[in-house]
């Protein structure tokens, strides 16, 4: 699994590991799914879903999603992603 900084919302820098990344582009937005490793369960880790932006090259900043379209139209993609569409 590749691995890219982020810059957290404070300005801290961080390494995590990108699960998979993708393109909505009806809206012209690149969203990534992260890992920090950390566990739920057993078999089971938790991961973030958000948009990036590349604030420098190599260094990605991520904003949350608060739009509820945007976030319909992410989750679509992300079906589609795991029905191989």
């Amino acid at each position: 699994m590749k691995r890219i900084t982020i810059q957290n919302m404070d300005g801290t820098m961080e390494e995590v590991d990108l699960v998979n990344s993708f393109d909505v582009k009806d809206i012209n937005k690149n969203f990534v799914i992260l890992s920090k490793g950390e566990k739920i369960k057993e078999g089971m880790s938790k991961v973030y879903i958000s948009e990036v932006v590349e604030e420098t090259p190599g260094v990605y900043k991520l904003i949350g999603i608060t739009d509820e379209s945007i976030w319909d139209k992410v989750k679509q993609a992300m079906k589609e992603i795991v029905q191989g569409a």
